[in-house]
């Protein structure tokens, strides 16, 4: 039995009695236990890191580093699960992006810990509220069988745990590095491994990932410790790159500036160069493309009037040569005055 007001004098310490009973029954830290209850029914994704700086300190460049690798972490795995790719569209589903505006970050003592509350619910899951309530009991939180925030949760454990093994093997000579662009169910796509490689900060200091579930779905999981060594870390960063720039893939889509023309005469097929982004990486590169003379006549128009476009086709990448093959569509957009 617990006071209903704060005003009670030892209400501080009964509630956290309690919450270090259910802790005890649950396996999870009464921390994890207080964001559940505060924030409506949450996951938890805690980063431990080991930097030689005083507890409670980090320096600023690994803190940077690991909070923008989490941001990262939690976009790229909620929107995987819409999108079935080793490398994201540049673009990130809105549901995803919002998702994570929803997730809150804390510290906690021990070396340096980062914890993020993931809620299981969020703004989208209005319709997804299919709640079986036990006869003759009263809920306090209605969360559906298998909440979004939880799916999130699981492919975030998933990949990091996948990443992490298909990391040692490649370490130990049993398979290549080739073997991260392989896809298959929870193949952890390019954004979230470059994640995991960022969360030990530039220098890949030893960190530690906990995984815990809320008790309030069915699908509920005991908490799960994963530590990731430097060595995996520059593995997953290496892996990242080779699937954005060093495997060809289909349906890529690059949207920039023309920034060079060529043909031999004056019609007939040509080529462009384009600049621009054609991956999740957010870098700017330049891509080779041919075009049939109506669309190469375009994309003249768009250089000399600063437009931009958008092809889609093929990547085919040779050395540091990039190209868009067996295109299928080309367009020029439109500037201000055109749309007016």
């Amino acid at each position: 039995m617990l006071p209903a007001e704060k005003s009670v004098l030892d209400y501080v310490e009964l509630v956290t009695e309690a919450l270090k009973a259910i802790s005890f029954v649950e396996r999870r830290l009464p921390e994890e236990i207080a964001d559940d209850i505060t924030h409506g029914g949450v996951d938890n994704v805690a980063v431990r890191l080991t930097p030689n700086a005083p507890e409670g300190e980090a320096p600023l460049f690994l803190a940077h580093s690991a909070i923008s690798a989490l941001k990262n972490f939690v976009v790229a795995s909620a929107a995987a699960l819409d999108h079935d790719s080793l490398v994201l569209p540049p673009r990130r589903p809105q549901r995803a992006e919002a998702y994570a505006a929803q997730a809150r970050l804390s510290t906690r003592p021990g070396s340096f810990v980062l914890s993020l509350a993931l809620p299981l619910a969020d703004v989208y899951s209005d319709d997804d509220s299919d709640v079986a309530t036990p006869e003759g009991q009263d809920v306090l939180m209605e969360v559906p069988p298998r909440p979004f925030g939880r799916r999130v949760t699981n492919r975030m454990l998933t990949t990091a745990r996948k990443a992490q093994q298909l990391a040692e093997r490649v370490s130990e000579g049993d398979l290549p590095l080739s073997s991260f662009g392989k896809f298959a169910p929870d193949t952890p796509n390019a954004t979230e491994l470059a994640a995991l490689s960022a969360l030990g900060g530039p220098d890949y200091e030893v960190y530690q990932l906990r995984f815990a579930g809320s008790p309030l779905v069915r699908e509920h999981f005991a908490p799960v410790l994963l530590r990731i060594t430097p060595g995996q870390q520059r593995i997953l960063g290496e892996a990242a790159d080779y699937l954005r720039t060093k495997q060809p893939r289909s349906g890529v889509t690059v949207a920039g500036l023309v920034v060079r023309l060529f043909r031999e005469g004056n019609y007939g097929r040509g080529e462009v160069v384009i600049q621009g982004v054609a991956d999740d990486s957010g870098d700017a590169r330049r891509y080779r493309v041919e075009l049939s003379e109506s669309d190469y006549n375009e994309a003249v128009r768009a250089h000399g009037d600063g437009l931009q476009v958008t092809a889609t086709g093929d990547l085919d990448i040779r050395g540091t040569r990039r190209s868009l093959r067996r295109l299928t569509s080309f367009a020029v957009i439109p500037g201000i005055d055109e749309e007016s």
